[in-house]
């Protein structure tokens, strides 16, 4: 598998870290990093693991997992083309904070950590624009620990409205179609709740006309129900 990234800005997508980077800081990236391969299931890193470089994703797909001392898996993020795994601990050079696994074949752009610190230093339309893409995923992550409060239905509404901004293609006629190919199993550690309780939760949100879940494919029909769901009191 092998992807041309000789304009890199075509991966990006809404949602990404580099959606709000200039499209030719993004291309500069390409030239300081090297592709590389991981098979369906292969870890990509684990935490502790050194922060040695960031990777862009080309092809695939990627799951951000934390595991309990008793195993159980969470969940933190499901990532795909044109998104950015290991930015921080790269940028830090402190350890990796969780795991990273390729849930398909996934070829990445790596990025060593010292030519992305050689890159910070002499670009500085990069540096400052890559410090705004940090800042609104902090915000980002700071949403999604303050949505592990609410009760499960607004959890599981919550998540489908991340899934849905992260996966939003645009139709012939302009419509936004946000369809995701995810297991309930996967879907439930990424709730942050069981696969009974969310197979419950879908159901209800099916009869609501919200979202529809069939052979793998979850389709999120009605983003604004959802946002006034998961802000209701109910």
């Amino acid at each position: 598998m092998s992807t041309d990234i000789g304009a890199l800005s075509g991966l990006v997508r809404e949602g990404s870290l580099l959606a709000d980077l200039p499209a030719d800081c993004v291309d500069r990236l390409a030239p300081l990093g090297r592709t590389r391969t991981w098979t369906k299931g292969q870890t990509i890193f684990q935490k502790g693991d050194d922060g040695d470089f960031l990777a862009v994703i080309l092809s695939g797909r990627v799951k951000i997992s934390a595991f309990s001392a008793a195993g159980a898996e969470t969940i933190l993020n499901l990532l795909q083309p044109g998104d950015v795994v290991g930015e921080i601990a790269a940028i830090d050079g402190q350890a990796r904070t969780a795991d990273v696994i390729a849930t398909d074949e996934t070829e990445l752009l790596v990025i060593p950590r010292a030519a992305l610190l050689r890159h910070l230093e002499t670009d500085t339309d990069f540096a400052v624009a890559l410090a705004k893409a940090l800042a609104l995923k902090l915000r980002a992550t700071s949403d999604a620990l303050e949505a592990t409060t609410l009760d499960m239905a607004r959890r599981v509404a919550t998540a489908l409205l991340r899934l849905a901004e992260q996966n939003a293609v645009e139709t012939d006629d302009g419509d936004l179609r946000h369809d995701v190919e995810i297991d309930q199993t996967t879907l439930a550690r990424y709730a942050g709740i069981t696969r009974s309780n969310l197979n419950r939760v879908l159901k209800r949100f099916e009869r609501a006309g919200a979202s529809r879940h069939e052979k793998g494919v979850l389709s999120i029909l009605d983003t604004d129900w959802l946002a006034d769901f998961a802000e209701s009191e109910n």
